[in-house]
């Protein structure tokens, strides 16, 4: 009795793991993608973004062109963009394949990945064998008469130069240890210049506009440009009449401005005197209209120095 009930069991399991997995299949969006080769890329295996699973390799197909067509099952709730990168990728250096989809811009932004789309950015990555093959292949160009030479032209330009090379290292020795002990301020040089350019970042739009007076002014030079030369001409030229003008009354220039010197030299000695005079007209046009009659009248009046004022009795 207990043995009827076992295959029983794992049927009913199997049956109801088959059920997860189609409905499973039924909630994935389904899309193609073809590679020239799939290496040993496994049905089943994982479909992944930034290292991340989002859902597994169904059938792979041969075209008839000796392609293979790959069909991807995304889980539901993947929303992946359509101009995305198919890269055939490897786990590890012997471990299995897998296929990656890479957003090329913002992964957030769509259109999105559907039913039935078929994937034409397609990467594979070089595999291990590959390479070596490539490796060999260059090698094996490479013929023992060229490497003979090679060796022979590196001795002859080595030979005798073992002071110079001895030299050359020495040198590189005490710049590695100079520059080793310059850390340091070769750290602070680089914050700094991260520093100007966080600044210089900050203030592009005010140096957006400064290029753009720049470039007005510059057009505006272009423009007037023969302008500007006749007007340097014309400059040049008065200069040219001012030296001859100024050589030909140097001498009267000079004894006017001696002359205004000495008159400017008198005042500012009589300032207390020019000071008081200022005061009287003052009071003078304050208080004589408050005795004139009748809103007329005729005043002579003359100024004379104390100096020159027998009155005053200086």
């Amino acid at each position: 009795m207990m043995r009827r009930r076992i295959p029983v069991a794992v049927a009913l399991v199997a049956c109801l793991a088959a059920s997860l997995l189609a409905g499973c299949a039924r909630n994935s969006t389904k899309v193609t993608v073809v590679f020239s080769d799939s290496g040993d890329l496994q049905p089943r295996g994982s479909v992944q973004t930034a290292d991340v699973r989002i859902g597994r390799i169904g059938s792979i197909r041969l075209t008839k062109d000796f392609k293979a067509r790959v069909t991807l099952h995304i889980n539901a709730g993947r929303n992946i963009p359509r101009n995305s990168v198919a890269v055939l990728r490897t786990t590890s250096l012997l471990g299995e394949k897998f296929v990656e989809l890479r957003a090329q811009g913002d992964p957030a932004k769509g259109p999105f990945l559907k039913d039935g789309d078929v994937i034409t950015n397609v990467e594979e990555a070089p595999e291990l064998e590959f390479v070596a093959e490539q490796a060999v292949s260059l090698l094996g160009a490479v013929t023992a008469g060229d490497i003979a030479t090679l060796v022979d032209t590196g001795a002859t330009a080595f030979s005798g130069r073992k002071d110079d090379l001895r030299t050359l290292i020495d040198s590189l020795s005490t710049y590695s240890a100079s520059l080793a002990t310059r850390t340091g301020n070769i750290g602070k040089i680089v914050d700094n210049l991260d520093v100007a350019a966080a600044t210089l970042a900050d203030g592009a739009d005010s140096i957006k506009g400064v290029l753009g007076d720049l470039a007005i002014t510059t057009q505006a030079l272009a423009d007037n440009r023969d302008r500007a030369v006749t007007a340097l001409r014309n400059l040049s030229r008065l200069a040219a009449v001012q030296n001859d003008v100024f050589d030909k009354y140097r001498a009267d220039i000079e004894r006017q401005v001696r002359q205004v010197s000495a008159v400017v030299g008198i005042v500012a000695g009589q300032t207390a005197e020019l000071t008081s005079l200022l005061d009287w007209l003052d009071r003078f046009v304050t208080v004589l209209p408050s005795i004139i009659p009748n809103d007329f009248t005729q005043v002579f009046m003359w100024v004379v120095p104390p100096g020159m004022d027998p009155r005053s009795g200086l």
